[in-house]
């Protein structure tokens, strides 16, 4: 009984690194590098929308890195060779330091097992 124990133990510690592995696929290109700082940075596919989360710090306004207004944008792509096709994107409040979640997709099947690319810029003005 104690055998079948650890081997559940042992799947259980090998899955979690598989999930681990595929967020070491994600690219961050932070245009705003200069006012908003990405750290701690993790994929949850939890559920069936896959949600990136993190740590916003704000060093500065966004304004003084050339955006109209405190909000900003994130966009994600999917990289298949020279290939680069767009997948999700929106609007989101870089107006103080917090942690975020943003979905990568609609569903998990569009991302699965490939190289993302998630920008933040400024958002267009409305």
């Amino acid at each position: 009984m104690a055998a079948r124990k650890y081997k559940f133990i042992f799947v259980f510690l090998v899955s979690s690194c598989a999930v681990a592995n595929d967020s070491g696929s994600i690219n961050i290109s932070n245009q705003l590098s200069s006012c908003i700082t990405v750290t701690n940075t993790a994929v949850s596919e939890d559920s069936e929308i896959p949600v990136f989360s993190f740590d916003l710090k704000v060093d500065k306004p966004i304004s003084e890195c050339g955006c109209k207004s405190a909000l900003g944008a994130y966009t994600v792509y999917t990289i298949s060779g020279d290939f680069k096709s767009y997948i999700l994107g929106g609007k989101v409040g870089f107006i103080a330091s917090s942690h975020k979640l943003l979905p990568l997709s609609a569903e998990k099947k569009l991302i699965n097992k490939k190289k993302l690319v998630i920008e933040l810029s400024c958002a267009q003005p409305d």
